[in-house]
């Protein structure tokens, strides 16, 4: 309706050049309505092509800072442009790690778009930042948008204040890490002013480097207003050694569980576990997170109490307290009747201490599915059991293996992943096969090679021919920055 009446007497729009010696002119002039209309928006269109002019500034901007180190070279320069214009994370990650370990700086040009990439980074802003080097610094200082970024860098306490809800989690993370009781003292005198969301986020991150120092802020949580703040606490309680509550844990199972011997063939003795239904836990254990019915069908209530605390108690703790060792524990508990329903609650133990002993024989049983099994072992024993994983959870065996220093895969393994591929080439993403092509072996690339040369045009190795060209034009152009 607006723009039918533009031009008349029932509509003229407000005019942002009405203080122009020519727009009073042509209001002057005794033409009629429609044609002093159509000569002022030609003059208004005028002038917007025509632009403005520039503010005044009364100040000088301050000159960056000489830079440091070295800018990296034409090469690498352009290839992390390529992939950020490509939006491929993949090789923009690998391109970052080669650039920070040859200890160089971006070239100035392109510090603003990595700048941008730092705004919606979370954990890996702070090394986004180092690398833009001083012109970096130096820009955020300029630029609202980007005002905030160096705050984490410098480790600013006020960021804990004023920052976004990342920047606060890599600070308190980061501050666990230097002073662990700092951080206590930091969310006793501020957690409560958080909202519950927040709350959990911030306990949560207390899991690394707990111990008993901990425990009687984690023991003022449970009586939190928010259930989930309140479990997370008892979880985290439940694993300091030593504990009150882990103390109580330990003292149940001991009663739950009993070691004796019996007489075997009317010759010998040998060892037996039971696990004892007459020694009913104590009710105030069920107020931490112990479920009171079992879940299994066929399986007793006493039994599946026992497999919920054995996941709590570090196994060295239990066998000395038991009178017998780790390596014997493991054995008792798995041929139990119920082995099943113990095998989750086993695996858990096993894997939150870190137990060498458990861990081996829980990857000899087909149910415990944890690739974090393999994290107790060392690395020449964990290559014995990558083949179970690679037949059963390919992605969860490369994203375990996987890891920031891009570390060669072992040959022969390389060569059973693709092998694998081979045969089931959309079990995994493309973005996996470029991380892939950055951890294979160099004498991995021919076997890639010579599936491109195979003659077969089925549609599966077709598909898989196109990723290992890919994979294959990784390895050239990470071989120009070589």
């Amino acid at each position: 309706m607006k723009a039918a009446l533009l031009g008349t007497g029932r509509f003229t729009p407000e005019n942002q050049q009405d203080d122009l010696p020519i727009i009073a002119r042509i209001g002057a002039l005794g033409s009629d309505r429609e044609d002093r209309f159509l000569k002022t928006a030609f003059t208004a269109l005028l002038y917007e092509e025509a632009g403005a002019k520039p503010s005044k500034i009364d100040h000088t901007l301050p000159g960056c800072p000489p830079e440091t180190r070295q800018p990296a070279g034409d090469k690498i320069t352009g290839l992390i442009h390529a992939s950020l214009k490509d939006r491929n994370e993949v090789l923009f990650r690998y391109y970052l790690f080669r650039l920070v370990k040859s200890g160089k700086v971006l070239q100035s040009w392109l510090v603003p778009m990595v700048l941008n990439k730092a705004l919606n980074s979370g954990k890996d802003r702070l090394q986004l930042l180092d690398a833009c080097g001083q012109a970096g610094q130096w820009l955020c200082r300029l630029n609202p948008k980007w005002s905030t970024t160096p705050a984490t860098a410098k480790g600013d306490e006020n960021i804990w204040e004023t920052g976004t809800l990342e920047e606060r989690k890599t600070y308190l993370t980061s501050l666990r890490k230097t002073d662990p009781e700092g951080a206590i003292a930091l969310l006793e005198n501020t957690l409560a002013e958080e909202n519950a969301g927040n709350r959990l986020i911030f306990v949560q991150l207390l899991s690394e480097g707990l111990s008993l120092r901990d425990e009687p802020f984690l023991q003022k949580l449970t009586s939190d207003k928010s259930q989930k703040v309140k479990e997370t606490a008892f979880d985290l309680l439940k694993q300091i050694p030593g504990s009150a509550l882990n103390h109580a844990y330990l003292e149940a199972l001991t009663r739950v569980l009993e070691v004796r011997e019996e007489k075997h063939l009317l010759i010998t003795k040998k060892k037996v576990l039971t696990i004892r239904g007459d020694m009913p836990l104590d009710d105030g254990l069920f107020k931490t997170g112990i479920e009171r019915v079992s879940r299994e069908k066929g399986v007793e209530d006493y039994v599946y109490h026992a497999a919920q605390l054995m996941a709590w108690v570090d196994p060295v703790v239990l066998a000395n307290a038991l009178g017998t060792t780790e390596q014997q524990l493991i054995t008792f508990l798995l041929g139990q009747k119920a082995a099943g329903t113990l095998m989750p609650f086993l695996v858990r133990a096993a894997v939150r201490f870190r137990n060498k002993a458990w861990c081996f024989a829980l990857l000899h049983r087909e149910e415990a599915t944890d690739i974090r099994l393999l994290d107790a072992l060392e690395e020449s024993e964990r290559q014995a059991f990558y083949g179970r994983f690679l037949n059963n959870n390919l992605t969860g065996l490369l994203t375990y293996l996987f890891d920031d220093n891009y570390t060669p895969l072992p040959l022969k393994l390389a060569g059973d992943i693709i092998d694998y591929l081979i045969r089931f080439p959309y079990n995994v993403t493309q973005a996996v096969y470029h991380r892939l092509a950055l951890h294979l072996p160099v004498a991995a690339f021919a076997k890639l090679q010579a599936v491109i040369n195979d003659p077969r045009q089925d549609y599966q190795t077709r598909y898989f021919k196109t990723q290992a060209s890919e994979m294959m034009r990784i390895k050239e152009l990470i071989q120009q920055i070589d």
